[in-house]
């Protein structure tokens, strides 16, 4: 074996396709939906980040891996809040997908 296919093996991919839908009409809680990486042999689960408008990243908890969904509740209308999700693999690796982010305080 070839390590270019041993790196390729132990290589985690980060997820994918992020999407946000609101999930009652009064626009309160949203739905965020992702695509699974591709690379799922030893994938644990996902990391969900949330921070608000330029502070710090703060781990919101961990998800199992056929989990790709989460809901958070709209706060305020001020300011902004972005979003990050990272694919975890029972070697220790993680990949993380680019941030992403709405309007508004989500908690």
């Amino acid at each position: 074996e070839t390590p270019a296919a041993t790196d390729a093996a132990t290589t985690g991919e980060a997820p994918t396709r992020f999407i946000g839908n609101w999930k009652d009409s009064a626009k309160s809680v949203m739905v965020i939906t992702w695509k699974a990486p591709t690379a799922t042999a030893g994938l644990t689960g996902y990391k969900f980040e949330v921070r608000s408008g330029m502070g710090e990243w703060s781990e919101s908890g961990m998800l199992p891996a056929d989990q790709l969904s989460i809901e958070f509740t709209k706060g305020s209308m001020d300011g902004s809040t972005s979003f990050r999700v990272s694919s975890v693999y029972s070697d220790g690796q993680s990949a993380s997908a680019k941030a992403f982010g709405f309007s508004g305080q989500f908690e």
